[in-house]
């Protein structure tokens, strides 16, 4: 799953998949900080909607990313100085939600399930998913019932993401719930 989908932007149709670190030598690159599990995503790169700290958007486009070591850099077009990129410091990058890495059927990126309705298999109202937590084992789904969080392993056993119908089912497990 994409990381990125921490920050859904999806009332903007947008995605994060970086964010913009420290500047990196005298010709306007800085430090990219992927925030997706396909850095390759950066490779063809043209133009990104950046998102400054204060909610802002606004477009700019990428002259390059490439490797630095073991970490990314990224030089925008018409920024030429460590000072203009330090301007962009801690500004999310931002591509169009349909320009994410297909991932294989039956998986499911953060921002898709964030704020789904969760139901039980009878259909018992649960709650909203709030957050969705990654661990070695599985993820755990957040849901806010009634102001509490309810933690909710993603195994097949207990849950089922019914796409179609934009909700989760889980099964009543006593002590689950």
């Amino acid at each position: 799953m994409e990381p990125d989908t921490g920050l859904n932007h999806s009332s903007t149709g947008f995605v994060t998949v970086g964010k913009i670190m420290k500047p990196r030598g005298i010709r306007g690159e800085a430090f990219l900080l992927p925030l997706t599990d396909f850095p390759q995503r950066f490779d063809d790169l043209d133009s990104v909607r950046v998102e400054a700290p204060d909610g802002t958007y606004f477009a700019l486009n990428v002259a390059y990313v490439r490797a630095y070591g073991s970490r990314l850099t990224i030089k925008f077009q018409d920024i030429d100085t460590p000072e203009h990129v330090g301007r962009l410091r801690e500004h999310f990058i931002l591509v169009p939600r349909d320009a994410v890495h297909p991932l294989p059927d039956d998986s499911f990126y953060v921002f898709e399930l964030e704020g789904l309705p969760v139901e039980t298999a009878s259909g018992a109202m649960v709650g909203h998913v709030v957050e969705v937590l990654s661990y070695p084992a599985n993820d755990v789904y957040v849901v806010d019932r009634n102001g509490e969080d309810v933690l909710i392993p993603a195994v097949r056993e207990i849950v089922r993401i019914d796409q179609k119908a934009g909700k989760i089912v889980v099964q009543e497990i006593e002590g689950l719930l």
